[in-house]
């Protein structure tokens, strides 16, 4: 647009248009962005290695990460609602959380069921991790049963998450496990904190490979080449890791509580993961698609592979480290917000978006691809055809007379 409008003034002036060099129309890298891709173009393997043993460095708090589920005993105490809540806990310990038996059998059982759960709460009536107090209650059909045992602890505590799997693996067998036929789940306030996890950590790999395969999917019949599918995942995969290895070294641990704003429950919440891989993904593969179309339209009017990559990341970085800000911009004033988990939401987005921007776009790819060379494209034609139609054409063998 200010080119446009600076030829508008030239022309009213009545001065002739500047002419362009030899890159016509194609807009050059900025300061910045010549600056990071100098390196890349003198030594795309040695940056390449950098970049990539800086992203796995980043990564490696992964392997510790600590899923829980947060609870409202995580909730800053400054917010008003949860200076009721500590109140009420105080004056009424017992109502802190709860296990709830559920068990489902025929109505002609109800009062062998009842009595079961009656046997069950005198089991563990002086249990100190519970606080004695119990009800039974049936639905009017008098087929599902169920027994409240109150607990006058967090669900996060020891004593809270010990006296779930006793109840589970002890206490349930030996009363309502005997009721032949009867059906058995315990549930609650605890139950809910310690399944949870278990839950995403199952259900987390499921999703994960379902992006992966769309990126890959999407990538290659965009671009018909297995290659750059290939590179998707690898990246996406990548970038994800790093900005996940970010998150557990500063929200695991107390050192950066004072500069975020946030108490250490030295866990990491439970939808933070798949809340980070399917925004980043979305993400990530706009710019992918972006920056590559560039790369490929450059190739296409035969241009040589490399010079494409170094013309095509260039004059895209602009557009793409813009939104990247943007969005950067956005996802940090999540780090406002007193609930933790929401906090860790949008710092994970915001180091996920810059390392993919800045990183991922500016170093690795062009690094890939210029180590690549024709092979990116494999197996489409297209370019490998408009390569060779710029090739000057043989001159025919002169005869010997």
């Amino acid at each position: 647009m200010r080119a446009e409008r600076r030829a508008e003034r030239r022309a009213a002036r009545g001065l002739a248009p500047r002419k362009k060099g030899k890159r016509t129309g194609v807009a050059g890298p900025g300061r910045l962005t010549a600056a990071a891709l100098r390196p890349v173009a003198r030594r795309p393997l040695a940056t390449l290695v950098v970049a990539v043993l800086a992203l796995v460095a980043l990564a490696a708090p992964v392997l510790g990460i600590n899923l829980t589920d947060m609870g409202r005993e995580t909730h800053s105490r400054s917010i008003a609602a949860m200076q009721v809540y500590d109140r009420a806990n105080a004056a009424f310990p017992e109502l802190k959380s709860m296990h709830q038996v559920v068990v489902r059998a025929d109505a002609d059982r109800a009062p062998e069921v009842t009595a079961a759960l009656r046997e069950l709460a005198a089991d563990v009536e002086d249990d100190p991790r519970l606080s004695g107090t119990s009800r039974v209650t049936s639905s009017p059909d008098r087929r599902i049963s169920m027994l409240q045992l109150q607990v006058p602890h967090y669900v996060s505590s020891d004593e809270a998450q010990s006296s779930l799997q006793d109840i589970r693996d002890t206490y349930v067998p030996r009363t309502v496990g005997r009721v032949k036929g009867a059906e058995t789940a315990v549930t609650g306030d605890v139950a809910r904190y310690a399944d949870y996890p278990v839950h995403q950590e199952q259900k987390l790999p499921l999703i994960l490979g379902a992006l992966l395969l769309v990126t890959f999917a999407m990538t290659v019949w965009a671009f018909r080449s297995v290659v750059l599918g290939l590179i998707g995942i690898v990246l996406n995969l990548l970038s994800a890791a790093a900005a996940l290895g970010v998150l557990v070294m500063v929200f695991q641990h107390t050192w950066a509580e004072d500069l975020v704003d946030f108490t250490s429950t030295g866990s990491i919440g439970a939808r933070v993961p798949l809340f980070l891989f399917v925004i980043l993904f979305g993400l990530s593969m706009d710019y992918q698609v972006f920056v590559i179309s560039r790369i490929r339209e450059a190739a296409l009017r035969g241009v040589p592979t490399r010079q494409a990559v170094i013309e095509g990341i260039g004059s895209s970085a602009s557009v793409v480290t813009s939104a990247a800000v943007v969005m950067v911009t956005v996802f940090a004033s999540f780090a406002a917000l007193h609930i933790i988990e929401m906090k860790q939401i949008g710092f994970s987005l915001a180091v996920a978006v810059l390392l993919d921007a800045f990183v991922i776009r500016l170093l690795v790819l062009p690094s890939v691809m210029l180590l690549l060379g024709e092979a990116n494209w494999w197996p489409s034609r297209a370019v490998r055809r408009a390569l060779q139609g710029t090739e000057p054409a043989p001159r025919p063998l002169e005869s010997v007379s």
